[in-house]
């Protein structure tokens, strides 16, 4: 079975009123986080921070304790590894990727969790959430 690589990151701001930047895509109407394509020779954290750059214009600050992945089939013959960090924006100035990127939203845990379609994303987000509100 094939395999192919994205990876991006959770970002948010503000505590305790946290916010998290979400994406929604244009290929799928999905929301999401900003993530993509790993290239050869790319290391998870570049690549996250690329992607982000490319489809939100944002540089981020990476916290590098926190790192989680989840997989699912794509089609019968390949699978995807979506792997995460958690970052903070060095400035809130979205420029979203017009080619890929519907819209952007700063949503509250609550909503960013009513906005996600997959099971998947949505436990992603609350481990994410947990982990700051330990922080």
């Amino acid at each position: 079975m094939q395999k192919e690589t994205s990876c991006g990151v959770i970002i948010y701001q503000g505590k305790p009123d946290i916010r998290y930047l979400v994406v929604k895509s244009k290929a799928n109407g999905h929301w999401g986080f900003p993530k993509g394509h790993m290239k050869e020779d790319e290391t998870e954290i570049d690549a996250a921070r690329r992607e982000v750059k490319e489809e939100t214009g944002l540089d981020v600050v990476i916290q590098e304790d926190f790192k989680i992945s989840m997989e699912y089939k794509i089609s019968e013959t390949a699978k995807k590894e979506v792997i995460l960090f958690l970052g903070t924006p060095t400035s809130t100035s979205v420029t979203i990727q017009e080619s890929e990127i519907a819209m952007y939203r700063w949503a509250t845990y609550t909503d960013a969790l009513k906005l996600f379609v997959y099971e998947n994303q949505k436990q992603i987000l609350k481990q994410a959430h947990e982990f700051l509100k330990q922080k």
